[in-house]
């Protein structure tokens, strides 16, 4: 069964949504096999977006995602695993592109997301190949804290 790594934002905590971005991945027909409240740090936020090294808006980035932009106490980030046949691909499509504004309407980011001057807010990241979500996972939970099913 494939897994793959969502979290759930620092806008989307600050707006509420939560419970809407959930309740729309549930009706994908996935398990539902880790979840958990943390506070980000930026060790893990670097590490978590390692691939944008190097990058001229990495720091708004770690910005964004610590809660800097939101009213979001304590840096917190929800972070879950979903597992299912095509849970990678399932989910990127339910959420949408990277870009909220070229997101399909019907999507989390589509109907959600939104820029804040230069700062792209998208409510949700997953995982964007099995690899990924391996390490992703890895970097966000530990072993025991992932069911099999």
């Amino acid at each position: 069964m494939e897994r793959t790594l969502v979290l759930i934002k620092p806008d989307a905590i600050e707006k509420r949504i939560s419970g809407l971005i959930l309740d729309r991945l549930d009706h994908l027909g996935l398990q539902m096999t880790g979840a958990k409240v943390v506070s980000l740090t930026e060790e893990l936020a670097r590490a978590h977006y390692k691939n944008l090294e190097g990058k001229p808006f990495l720091d708004e980035v770690i910005q964004y995602m610590m809660g800097e932009f939101n009213n979001v106490p304590n840096h917190k980030i929800y972070a879950f695993v979903f597992q299912g046949e095509n849970a990678i691909a399932k989910i990127r499509q339910e959420i949408g592109s990277t870009n909220p504004e070229k997101a399909a309407p019907w999507t989390i980011r589509g109907s959600f997301g939104r820029f804040i001057g230069d700062v792209m807010q998208n409510c949700v990241h997953a995982s964007g190949s099995p690899e990924d979500a391996e390490k992703e996972i890895a970097l966000w939970f530990k072993p025991e804290e992932v069911l099999d099913r």
